[in-house]
């Protein structure tokens, strides 16, 4: 039990490093928007234009409870740590690392205090629940087809997955 609390905090951990990383300032090309990953997963699927609607108004309801959330986890974190794990993450990426091991070099670089990491991980789990809750009602108003889609899809995405993992 232990160290699935040990694991939960450090992709909590990692997944902040990962947000802050990636608000580089940079944005998506025009025409072009980043696609929530509590939503991702509907990018091969066709929806009707009821569904469109629902998954529309789902996706307001839960960008506006992840936004406060990400605004609470952004003042957890001092602006020096910010600084210390994107330069952390630039060194680590321009040493030729990988996406994990440049993800654990800013969290060490952030130093964070054992309350900001207890703060951190519980943000992480509300935004878990959030984006599951997301999920679980688009999941609700598609059809039997589609859902099956999105499963061949996932189980696509896992044989990839493990493949690169064997390579490595």
């Amino acid at each position: 039990m232990r160290a699935a609390g040990v694991v939960l905090g450090l992709a909590a951990l990692l997944a902040l490093a990962g947000n802050l990383l990636a608000a580089d300032g940079k944005k998506p090309a025009e025409g072009k928007h980043r696609e929530a990953p509590a939503f991702s997963f509907l990018k091969d699927v066709e929806l009707t234009a009821d569904q469109q609607a629902k998954v529309n108004e789902i996706r307001k309801e839960c960008g506006r409870k992840l936004k406060a959330l990400h605004e609470k986890r952004d003042g957890i974190v001092t602006a020096d740590q910010n600084k210390a794990a994107k330069e952390a993450a630039k060194e680590a990426k321009a040493a030729g690392k990988k996406q994990p091991e440049v993800l654990k070099a800013a969290v060490e670089a952030m130093k964070l205090t054992d309350d900001q990491k207890a703060k951190i991980k519980e943000v992480g789990k509300e935004s878990r629940a959030v984006s599951k809750e997301a999920r679980e009602k688009v999941m609700s108003i598609l059809t039997a087809e589609q859902k099956e889609k999105i499963e061949q899809k996932a189980k696509e995405r896992r044989k990839q997955r493990q493949e690169r993992k064997s390579e490595a």
